[in-house]
């Protein structure tokens, strides 16, 4: 039975897991949460603070030791990496495919040409047109010193090797209500959004803004991309630490749907006795590893 080591940081919080994969569906066998003093997102994904690089691995060894797991999967904020869209069409050579994918993620990382390009590439969903069929392809890239930190991490766990995972797409997985949903990740620093549809993720966005207007505008942006309009939304599913009835009653009255806490825990055969919210903010580490 395969298993996954999960992390996910935000701020000066790490949220970890460890669920195993199975015929009867994902389960979770561990789960936990630690604070620091200082910023551990940025440790590993800007500054590579060696203190606090030091502190989020001895907490994953705390919380996760032992772990059967051959791979930590890390969930990152969308702020953290380079995450975009590419609509190419279907069926081009894998070559010139993946060429036109760190093409794509060069000029908008700002590379320079003799920098290696590695990235994280995934069909979502391919779109009929007038000029033939196009895939919608969800391209995750972090820079080389945050492969190394990641790679200090797993190994500080005993585990094989390392993965990154969007949020909005783990978040987007766990989204389990029938018919389309609007996924948003409102923090205290930046607003994220992915669209889904019985279960499918569809299409992902963030933004930098906090305000209410432009959580707004983010939602309705996201469901122009998707190809769906406000009126057929079933459920408008909401996590992160700035997820409040002032932030985000703006976009619920443009979307005809009441803000409801994402559950992530309906798929996994345990629910942790907390609050709503604290569950919530775990969504996007439980759906890194479906």
């Amino acid at each position: 039975m395969a298993a996954r080591a999960l992390a996910g940081l935000s701020g000066r919080t790490l949220r970890y897991a460890e669920v195993t994969l199975g015929p009867d569906g994902p389960r979770l066998r561990r789960l936990g949460a630690a604070d620091f003093d200082l910023d551990a997102e940025a440790a590993v994904f800007r500054t590579g603070d060696p203190e606090a690089l030091e502190a989020v691995a001895e907490a994953l060894v705390e919380g996760l030791g032992g772990t059967a797991a051959d791979t930590l999967v890390v969930a990152a904020h969308p702020t953290a990496t380079t995450s975009f869209f590419s609509r190419l069409p279907v069926g081009l050579d894998a070559d010139d495919r993946d060429g036109q994918l760190r093409q794509e993620t060069a000029l908008l990382a700002d590379l320079a040409p003799t920098q290696a390009v590695r990235v994280r590439a995934r069909t979502v969903r391919v779109e009929s047109t007038p000029g033939g069929d196009r895939e919608w392809i969800h391209v995750v890239h972090v820079a080389e010193p945050v492969h190394a930190r990641l790679s200090f991490l797993s190994d500080a766990l005993g585990v094989g090797g390392y993965d990154v995972a969007d949020t909005t797409r783990a978040a987007a997985a766990v989204a389990s209500a029938p018919g389309a949903a609007l996924v948003i990740g409102a923090f205290h620093g930046h607003t994220e959004v992915a669209v889904v549809r019985d279960g499918a993720f569809l299409f992902g966005t963030h933004g930098p803004s906090t305000a209410p207007a432009d959580t707004a505008y983010f939602a309705l942006a996201a469901l122009q991309q998707a190809g769906l309009d406000a009126p057929t939304l079933d459920a408008l599913l909401v996590y992160g630490d700035d997820a409040t009835d002032d932030r985000l009653d703006l976009t619920a009255e443009f979307v005809g749907q009441p803000s409801v806490w994402l559950d992530p825990f309906a798929a996994f055969g345990r629910r942790p006795d907390a609050e709503p919210g604290e569950l919530a903010a775990f969504a996007p580490v439980l759906g890194a590893a479906l």
